[in-house]
């Protein structure tokens, strides 16, 4: 695991001390937590405007954000996206299974 070290505001600092206390983690914790989601929430962002820009396919975009085929296609669609194939195309080809 790699250390990095770096300088916060003031007001970051109290926000992280609470949440050490709301999660009865310690600060590292509380930090590779925090990056995780972060890094997560970007993956995601990046995949959609990717796909928006129709740079990616679906299937890349899903990889790209490290969800499956049909986690992509469901927050594709609630972000308004039109991949060409929709969350209800997957149910009716799911049904016919």
């Amino acid at each position: 695991m790699e250390t990095v070290t770096t300088r916060i505001p003031e007001d970051d600092e109290n926000a992280l001390s609470e949440l050490e206390a709301e999660m009865s983690a310690d600060r590292s914790e509380v930090l590779r937590r925090l990056i995780r989601q972060g890094l997560e929430e970007w993956r995601k962002e990046r995949a959609l405007d990717l796909l928006g820009d129709h740079a990616v396919t679906l299937r890349k975009a899903a990889e790209i954000a490290d969800l499956s085929y049909v986690e992509m296609l469901t927050l594709a669609s609630e972000e308004g996206l039109d991949v060409g194939y929709t969350a209800e195309d997957l149910d009716r080809d799911l049904d016919r299974i």
